[in-house]
């Protein structure tokens, strides 16, 4: 996301238009309105579902001329995103504003199903700027790969790497030899099939690889290694391997590692990268070769579509002519191994249905909200157009019974409402609810009354989002979060503590991440029984007390709290060190949990704060939240000192990275904005001139969209004054 946005700011100015991130904390709802300049938003999934409805709730999409999907194959990822993904599309086409709709991808096998769902037509190309030539490797045979021959198999050789019997027994499929075929002249990737195993891997090529490597770019490793130390206490593992030119890359480092590890891949200071399959997905890193360890993701076999992800990295354009990949496997995994390479693509199956909150719920509750469509029948109709509607008889379910039973259990659980009903006479076919609500009618006893209310639609019967629903749609929130942040917040009006921020950050701690992180018993006491008084107010509030605590060490959950509250508020008091500024090393290190999800929390919180600010806005009762979380958002997504803050703003720059430019005087956007790239690049080491050309460009961008927002604020003030009334 960084690296796009960063990559499109020299664009940007050369043919002035505006570039905006809406990820994690950062974008407007709805965007600023621009009178002369026009704007590329670079959007998450879930950002750009909140950025489409602003705009249609504004009647504003009209001022969208494009959309781009980028690896449009995530339409048939589970997990929530490819609903999120279809429910977005679905919306933008049935507006009749008709943006143009521009999908890529490189892995979806039914092509025909996706255009007839994008009213698209179909572009398909098999060019390659470099040639790809595809290995199978077993034992110490190696075959090409032909897919035009009977047997796919062909042009057997054998391996014959001088190994000696203690390099054989470390490295028994001769990794090592792989690797130095072609470093560090070139560069290599190495797909692993889990994050401790892409460590270990590293750690092993170290044991195996010519010691002569650690004289290959030696000033710059060193400058690496400083680099990342910057950044915090430097992995044990990343400090042996960089010496070789080797790293790993996972999502249990953090971005700021990330980045300067692709950084230094690119400039070919490190020549072999053990990652696992995200990357293939994530980052834009060719290497002459791709060597992939195991046919397997996690415990999954692979399938044709993460195959090709992975090994579509071989091959740098303008470096050589070939790029090759070299798939090991076991003798007992060759049958499944070509079943794999002639198998189909994978086809992008809908999860709207079984995504249900941020799917079909999601979709029927912002339709509604948006009035794209408020009855049963308009409700069928945008069903009807979606990924899920034109699978229906493949998938053997109906769009029309599906909204129905959706629209049956909205109405139950209150979150939708018949705004107007028409007359019995008048019903014809019929969707009856039974619900059962709490009267205001009392027995002699005084005792409420349950009473059995029956609400009864017919085709046209409009149907209108009630405010719980409001905030969760305004939000961005599921709705089954919805109901427990609704809870807490009326909770904590009873008893919320301002004597600091820990009441405020536990609010805003996302519900999603708790599962991530098991506690550790001994972490955990040991934290809350040296929280100040002040910090024990909010934890009792909770329900957390030493005594709790005690029981945690010893490994008991206390019957008493609630889990899922002891759970987050584990990853509250993490978020309390960050909010004041210890670094992710050393919260990561007391914690016992990898850097990269003190990150992600981080991150996801800063995220959900912008939430559940929206989402308090939408409910009067909440009002004194809205005012009190107005400023969280921002300042979670970095946790930084004040400043640093303007240089926490461009773009791929983290407190590592701000606070090198700091220290080499470029202390203000608009000292940044000034700087010339090569200056940059002698006052900070390990920053490429690609890089430090892309952050100037970034600096003057931002700076020029400052310019643009107060003249937009100024005009639009003057909207319709004759000035000259004034003087």
């Amino acid at each position: 996301m960084n690296y796009m946005v960063r990559s499109l700011a020299p664009f940007a100015l050369a043919l002035d238009f505006l570039v905006e991130e809406y990820a994690a904390g950062n974008g407007q709802y709805p965007p600023r309105k621009r009178r002369r300049k026009h704007t590329i938003y670079v959007c998450t999934i879930e950002k750009g579902l909140g950025l489409v409805n602003s705009l249609i709730e504004n009647q504003r999409l009209h001022e969208v001329g494009m959309v781009v999907v980028d690896e449009l194959h995530l339409l048939g990822e589970d997990g929530g995103r490819g609903a999120t993904l279809e429910g977005l599309l679905t919306k933008i086409m049935y507006t009749g504003n008709n943006p143009h709709i521009i999908g890529m991808s490189a892995t979806i096998g039914n092509l025909n199903e996706i255009a007839k769902f994008l009213n698209a037509e179909i572009y398909t190309k098999d060019f390659r700027p470099v040639e790809l030539k595809e290995y199978v490797k077993c034992e110490d045979d190696i075959w090409l790969v032909d897919l035009e021959q009977e047997e796919i198999l062909t042009d057997l050789k054998k391996i014959a790497y001088a190994y000696s019997q203690e390099a054989l027994r470390l490295d028994p499929d001769k990794l090592g030899g792989l690797v130095m075929d072609v470093v560090p002249q070139d560069s290599c990737l190495i797909f692993c099939p889990s994050r401790k195993n892409c460590e270990n891997v590293s750690i092993l090529l170290t044991k195996v690889l010519f010691k002569s490597l650690h004289n290959h770019k030696k000033k710059e490793k060193d400058i690496l290694i400083r680099a990342l130390k910057t950044e915090g206490a430097l992995c044990e593992i990343l400090e042996l391997t960089i010496k070789f030119g080797v790293a790993y890359h996972h999502s249990g480092l953090m971005a700021e590692e990330r980045k300067l590890l692709e950084e230094a891949f690119r400039s070919g200071t490190l020549s072999v990268i053990c990652c696992t399959s995200t990357l293939a997905a994530g980052v834009n890193l060719p290497a002459r070769r791709v060597i992939l360890r195991r046919p397997y993701v996690g415990n999954q076999f692979l399938n044709l579509s993460r195959y090709k992800q992975m090994i579509g990295r071989a091959g740098r354009a303008g470096m050589k002519d070939v790029g090759e990949s070299i798939l090991i496997c076991r003798t007992n995994e060759i049958p499944k191994v070509k079943e794999l390479l002639t198998s189909n693509m994978d086809d992008c199956i809908s999860t709207l249905h079984v995504e249900e909150d941020r799917g079909i719920n999601n979709l029927i509750l912002s339709s509604i909200l948006l009035n794209l469509a408020t009855t049963r029948s308009e409700l069928h109709k945008i069903a009807g157009t979606t990924l899920l509607g034109i699978q229906q008889k493949r998938l053997n379910i109906n769009t029309n019974n599906i909204t129905d039973k959706t629209i049956t259990k909205l109405i139950k659980t209150r979150v939708i409402k018949v705004k107007q009903v028409t007359n019995h006479s008048e019903i014809n076919p019929n969707l009856t609810v039974l619900i059962q609500s709490q009267d205001n009618l009392k027995t002699a006893q005084e005792t409420p009354r349950p009473r059995k209310k029956i609400v009864k639609l017919n085709r046209t019967t409009k149907l209108e989002v009630c405010k719980l629903g409001r905030a969760a749609m305004k939000g961005c929130v599921d709705l089954n979060r919805a109901h427990m942040l609704y809870r807490d917040l009326k909770s904590a009006q009873n008893q919320l503590v301002l004597l600091d921020c820990l009441h405020l950050l536990y609010l805003v701690t996302p519900y999603d991440v708790v599962d991530l992180v098991k506690p550790s018993g001994n972490v955990y006491c040991d934290v809350v029984c040296n929280l100040s008084p002040v910090q024990m107010e909010t934890a009792r509030v909770l329900g957390i007390n030493e005594t709790v605590a005690t029981k945690l060490r010893a490994g008991v959950m206390p019957k008493n709290v609630d889990s899922n509250v002891v759970n987050r508020f584990y990853l509250t008091l993490m978020l309390n060190e960050l909010w004041n500024q210890q670094t992710v090393h050393i919260v990561s290190t007391k914690y016992q949990v990898n850097r990269g999800i003190v990150q992600n929390l981080m991150n996801a919180s800063a995220s959900f704060a912008s939430s559940v600010e929206r989402f308090c806005a939408e409910l009067d009762e909440f009002w004194a939240f809205r005012d009190l979380l107005h400023s969280f958002s921002k300042r979670l997504s970095h946790c930084c000192s004040v400043e640093l803050e303007p240089l926490i703003e461009l773009p791929s720059v983290k407190i590592g990275r701000a606070r090198q430019l700091f220290n080499a005087g470029y202390k203000t956007l608009q000292s940044v904005a000034l700087g010339q790239p090569m200056e940059m690049c002698d006052k900070i080491e390990n920053l490429p001139m690609r890089v430090a050309s892309q952050i100037v460009a970034a600096a003057k961008l931002l700076l020029l969209e400052k310019v643009e927002n107060l003249r937009d604020e100024a005009e639009d003030v003057l909207d319709g004054i004759d000035i000259s009334n004034f003087r």
